[in-house]
C-alpha cells in the first residue's frame, strides 16, 4: 500500500514520491498518515517529518511549520521553511535568521 506524498516550498518541489507512512509534527502532537486516510487539513509546528517505505525510514526533513492536506491516496505539505535533515547546518540557519530579523527591524512597513 502506497501513499503519494508531495512536499512543496515556494522555491521547489522537495519530494514527489510514493511512501508507505509519513509522520508529521502536528500542533497538538505527532500524527501518522497511511494510504486511505480520511480527508484532513491541518497545521504543523516546528519538528521532524519521517518518511517510511517497506518498514524502513527512508528520509527525514526538518520543517518550521506548514499546512498538510490529506485525501484518499495522497498527501501534500505546503511549507516555506524546510530542509533535509542530512543537509541541516545550525550555524547557517541561525545566521540567516539573524540577518532576516535585522532587515525586518531596520524598516517598518506599517508605521
Amino acid at each position: 500500500m502506497s501513499l503519494h506524498l508531495e512536499i512543496i516550498s515556494p522555491q521547489e518541489i522537495l519530494y514527489n514520491e510514493e511512501v508507505d507512512l509519513v509522520i508529521f509534527p502536528g500542533i497538538e502532537g505527532d500524527f501518522g498518515i497511511l494510504k486511505k486516510h480520511m480527508p484532513l487539513l491541518t497545521y504543523l509546528r516546528m519538528g521532524i517529518i519521517y518518511l517510511y517505505k517497506e518498514k524502513k525510514l527512508i528520509n527525514s526533513f526538518l520543517v518550521n511549520g506548514g499546512i498538510v492536506e490529506v485525501s484518499k491516496d495522497s498527501c501534500t505539505l505546503l511549507t516555506e521553511d524546510i530542509v533535509d535533515t542530512k543537509n541541516y547546518k545550525p550555524d547557517d540557519i541561525n545566521e540567516n535568521v539573524t540577518k532576516l530579523k535585522s532587515k525586518l527591524v531596520s524598516k517598518f512597513y506599517y508605521s
